[in-house]
């Protein structure tokens, strides 16, 4: 009967160290698989991210390559789109009827003579 007792126990504790190994790695697993869908999940958000900035970086090269060379617009105005260049710009003189919006010549200071005057309304003196 001991040796039976002996055998059972020692089965039993088997079958226990056993399920125990399982339950730990089924629980190893999940925590694993947590993470890993963790990890997707940030990954997504920088990948996101990185999209957005390309698309604003693709956007501001636009507005680079119009700034810095504007021969390029030019160019595919007149291939693309047909336009001409203005040959023969006209002007028209526009005549005001009230000298109150220039300073006039009586009222400069001193030291606003000369070249300095006609554009004086400029610096708003």
């Amino acid at each position: 009967m001991r040796k039976d007792n002996a055998n059972r126990l020692r089965i039993t504790l088997k079958f226990v160290l056993g399920l125990g190994l399982v339950v730990s790695l089924v629980i190893g697993l999940g925590i694993l698989r947590f993470h890993a869908a963790r990890l997707a999940y940030y990954l997504e958000s920088v990948n996101q991210s990185i999209q957005k900035y390309s698309d604003e970086e693709v956007v501001l090269r636009q507005e680079l390559s119009a700034l810095v060379a504007p021969i390029r617009i030019y160019s595919y105005c007149k291939e693309s789109l047909g336009m001409q260049k203005v040959v023969r710009a006209e002007t028209l003189p526009v005549r005001l009827k009230n000298d109150n919006l220039a300073a006039s010549k009586q009222n400069t200071p001193s030291g606003l003579e000369g070249w300095r005057s006609s554009l004086a309304w400029l610096f708003g003196k």
